[in-house]
C-alpha cells in the first residue's frame, strides 16, 4: 500500500503576492518616469548655398626659346612675357626670341557649394490657464487618486513584509 505524500503549498500565497507586489511596483516607477514630462524636439535641416567666390588663380608661364635668320636690319623685341633679340652677322640676321620664366596672377570666379547643418530646439511656452469653470467630482477623484494608489500600494507593501519588518 502506498502512503499518501503531504504536499506542502503554503508557500505559493506569498510568492504570488511579491511578485505582483513587484510587478505593480514596477509599473508605477515607469509611470512616474514618464508622465508629465516636456518634451525637447531638436529639428535639424540642412542648408546649400551655392556662392561665387572671387580668387587669383596663379599660371606659370613655360621658357620658349625660337630662333630665325634672315636677311633684314637690326631688331629688338620686348614685352612682359618675352624678349627678343637680333644682330647681323655675315650678312645675316640672326634673331632669338625667349620667353621670361614667370608665375603669372589670373583671376577667376570659383562656383562654391557651402553645406550647413542648421539645429533648431523647440521652444516650450509655459502658459498659465485660467479655469473658469468648477472641477467635477471625476476630475477631482482623478487628481487625488495617484496618491490613494501609492497609499494603498504602500499599505499592501507593509502588510505583505509585516513578519520581516517586525524582525527589525
Amino acid at each position: 500500500m502506498k502512503k499518501k505524500q503531504n504536499q506542502d503549498n503554503s508557500w505559493i500565497g506569498p510568492v504570488v503576492i511579491y511578485v505582483l507586489c513587484a510587478v505593480l511596483l514596477v509599473a508605477l516607477l515607469m509611470m512616474s518616469l514618464v508622465s508629465c514630462s516636456p518634451k525637447y524636439i531638436t529639428e535639424t535641416k540642412i542648408e546649400y548655398r551655392d556662392r561665387v567666390v572671387h580668387d587669383t588663380a596663379t599660371v606659370e608661364v613655360p621658357v620658349e626659346a625660337e630662333k630665325i635668320v634672315t636677311r633684314d636690319t637690326v631688331s629688338h623685341l620686348e614685352n612682359n612675357w618675352a624678349k627678343s633679340d637680333a644682330m647681323v652677322s655675315d650678312g645675316f640676321l640672326h634673331h632669338s626670341l625667349e620667353s621670361k620664366p614667370q608665375i603669372i596672377k589670373v583671376p577667376v570666379e570659383v562656383h562654391v557649394t557651402d553645406t550647413i547643418k542648421v539645429e533648431k530646439e523647440a521652444q516650450i511656452i509655459e502658459k498659465e490657464v485660467k479655469v473658469t469653470e468648477p472641477l467635477s467630482w471625476w476630475q477631482k477623484f482623478r487628481q487625488g487618486a495617484f496618491w490613494w494608489l501609492l497609499g494603498a500600494v504602500a499599505l499592501l507593501l507593509v502588510w505583505t513584509f509585516r513578519k520581516w519588518i517586525f524582525k527589525l
